[in-house]
């Protein structure tokens, strides 16, 4: 059998780049045409290493992990292990669909040839197998492993805790939110942002009339509330902009504590929100990043 190996090259570099479009889009990297495609051309180079006998032990397992290490390095210089290992993750993931998309083709169309070294080669180079491979990896991509992915992710940010003031507590599920950089402009302790009904239990009857009547924003209403609720010194008020407000004011309370996984807190404040976090009901709570550190 011939084998030319600028096409050789070519094929192994159009399938890497393939996968790591992938990966990218999965994972939402930041990386550029270039970088994927110096890492495509380095996976490319490596599968040559196959005709040259004195390199073959460069192919053993080992060699083959620290090469996609080396890949996702170069394509997506990922700045903490935990992107890392996502992206080597997905890589791998799309890497074995479109190995299976392709010897599935194979078989079907009786194309391909094995080598002793364990290295699949076309045969005739059939371009219409590789593309077709690749549009049937993108479409399995797309509609099914990115959407699971991007709810795995989403799953991932979810994190259960429990609010406790005096000798009442509640339990929620928040939600790590990388856009809440809410403090106390007092204490600067960091803010997480609370659905008043997953609180409501917690505060006493004067602070639920606040909420429930819409007097957040009445300061006078809200001092003789929390007065007479005996709560003067839990009172925080915390300013915010968003969207269509640009001054806003938020108001909160000092929790005892706020349970984390197996951590406890003491020194975060609550804001109240009085509508819906979440569409779907799935958290009840946004979380400062400075909780988790």
């Amino acid at each position: 059998m011939d084998i030319y190996v600028d096409i050789l090259l070519a094929e192994n570099i159009l399938m890497n780049y393939l996968i790591l479009w992938l990966t990218s889009a999965a994972v939402k990297a930041d990386t550029s045409r270039i970088k994927r495609l110096a890492a495509a051309t380095v996976g490319a180079l490596y599968a040559l290493l196959i005709f040259f006998p004195g390199y073959r032990v460069l192919y053993s397992m080992a060699m083959k992990v620290l090469l996609s290490f080396l890949i996702i390095i170069i394509a997506f210089t990922p700045q903490r292990f935990r992107e890392f290992v996502k992206q080597l993750a997905v890589f791998y993931l799309v890497s074995f669909i479109l190995g299976g998309a392709v010897l599935g083709l194979f078989y079907f169309t009786n194309t391909g040839a094995v080598t002793p070294g364990g290295v699949f080669l076309i045969e005739g180079i059939p371009w219409t197998i590789l593309i077709g491979a690749g549009a049937v990896t993108v479409v399995i991509f797309r509609i099914c492993l990115i959407p699971l992915y991007n709810l795995l992710e989403r799953r991932s940010l979810h994190q259960d805790l429990t609010i406790r003031l005096g000798d009442k507590s509640v339990d929620m599920v928040g939600l790590l939110d990388t856009g809440n950089e809410l403090y106390d402009p007092i204490t600067n302790y960091p803010v997480m942002i609370v659905q008043y009904s997953a609180v409501k239990e917690l505060l006493h009857e004067k602070i639920r009339e606040i909420f429930e009547e819409n007097l957040e924003d009445d300061l006078e209403r809200v001092y003789k509330g929390f007065k007479e609720a005996d709560w003067v010194s839990r009172l925080r008020l915390i300013p915010y902009s968003s969207l269509g407000k640009e001054k806003g004011m938020m108001l909160g309370f000092k929790a005892d504590q706020v349970f984390i996984g197996n951590r406890c807190l003491e020194e975060v404040i609550v804001a109240v929100h009085t509508r819906p976090l979440s569409e779907n009901g799935e958290y009840t709570a946004l979380l400062n990043p400075d909780l988790f550190k």
